[in-house]
């Protein structure tokens, strides 16, 4: 299952659901009849979705008053991995970069990729070893090779990376 939203807040009377959201593709995750299931696997069917200053609202067939949405709160909405949508050449799921190990030109693995952060000019990886942690822009001129299946990501270290 992949995480694409966590339920943060409620508005209005109906139930709606207030969520901060992990995907670049809300329109499509929160098409009317579409499934999305908590962590204890419960099926949600969205009935309606809108977005407001960066917040993705929507409401659900099961969930319609308050009282309902607030115990959801805090909760996140996954995917099942079978329905993810191709991506084009060179384009990556958050979760296939999560715990990818990067190793620099000469093979040496610099650490784990963490988390990552988007800036509004690029995605940044945040790479933790047992020394250290690094910011790295996820940009051709640092990132070589991304190997999704192997979990690695091969970089050109520049002075002043890490």
């Amino acid at each position: 299952m992949i995480r694409i939203a966590q339920i943060i807040n409620t508005r209005g009377l109906k139930g709606e659901c207030k969520l901060k959201l992990f995907t670049d593709q809300a329109d499509i995750r929160f098409q009317k009849g579409n499934h999305l299931y908590l962590k204890d696997h419960q099926k949600l069917t969205v009935k309606n979705y809108s977005t407001y200053k960066g917040f993705g609202y929507v409401l659900f067939d099961e969930i319609t008053f308050i009282e309902q949405a607030e115990k959801l709160k805090g909760q996140e909405l996954f995917l099942p991995k079978e329905e993810l949508t191709e991506l084009e050449e060179d384009e990556f799921y958050y979760h296939e970069l999560e715990g990818c190990h990067v190793l620099n030109q000469a093979g040496e693995d610099t650490g784990v990729v963490t988390a990552i952060l988007e800036t509004g000019a690029n995605l940044v990886l945040r790479v933790k070893n047992e020394k250290q942690e690094y910011l790295l822009p996820f940009v051709d001129a640092f990132v070589k090779e991304v190997d999704p299946d192997q979990k690695r990501i091969v970089i050109e270290e520049q002075e002043g990376l890490r």
